[in-house]
């Protein structure tokens, strides 16, 4: 489906022909969602911040649905059970999906989904 036929989603006529008064407005997501199919995007990459346990499922569903995502865990540093959790269920996830998993820094943590593997060594521009 193209632009064309996409906009004449986005309007619904109420019935009959009438004044542009008869018109009801639609939401456009799923407008959006069509377009960015056909643009063929596949993934995303996504950042999100760890305050706590209930942060795990929407991280390990942004894994599995084949995202990369960018972890900051500066604000549950001072809970080391919490972090080791985290990563730990972080990192079963990764392997689910034959992804891979690195700390970025001390308060980055990314992971990547299949076919995606982390380069450990850092790039020297000298």
């Amino acid at each position: 489906m193209g632009i064309k036929g996409g906009l004449g989603k986005l309007f619904v006529k109420k019935g009959g022909l009438g004044n542009e008064g008869d018109y009801l407005d639609l939401d456009i997501e799923e407008y959006e969602a069509e377009l960015k199919e056909e643009e063929g995007v596949k993934m995303y990459i996504k950042t999100a911040e760890l305050t706590g346990l209930y942060d795990i499922p929407e991280l390990k569903k942004e894994i599995y649905a084949g995202n990369i995502l960018i972890l900051d865990i500066s604000l549950a540093k001072q809970d080391k059970v919490l972090i080791e959790k985290v990563i730990k269920d972080l990192k079963m996830a990764a392997f689910d999906v034959g992804g891979d998993i690195a700390g970025v820094s001390d308060d980055q943590v990314i992971v990547a989904p299949t076919g995606i593997k982390i380069e450990r060594k850092k790039m020297s521009m000298r």
